[in-house]
């Protein structure tokens, strides 16, 4: 693997995992913080694919990173 292709890697995993982290918090802040006390709690449930996509992209930007730190630790050309 480049140099290159490794830092693209670490840079754009950086990247999906801060972005995966945000939809999470936004979920969590608007889904359930702010709607405490409401009678209907409906977005907790239609709030869900935001969620979901947050714990997707925060696993692909973490697994990429962790690539990319590996490849940059051992040097290989896989």
């Amino acid at each position: 693997m480049t140099k290159l292709l490794t830092y693209v890697l670490l840079f754009f995993g950086g990247i999906i995992a801060f972005g995966g982290a945000a939809f999470v918090f936004m979920y969590f802040w608007e889904a359930i913080i702010v709607r405490m006390g409401d009678p209907d709690q409906s977005l907790i449930f239609w709030y869900l694919p935001i969620l979901f996509i947050g714990i997707i992209a925060v696993i692909c930007g973490v697994s990429m990173l962790i690539q990319g730190i590996h490849h940059l630790k051992n040097g290989t050309e896989d």
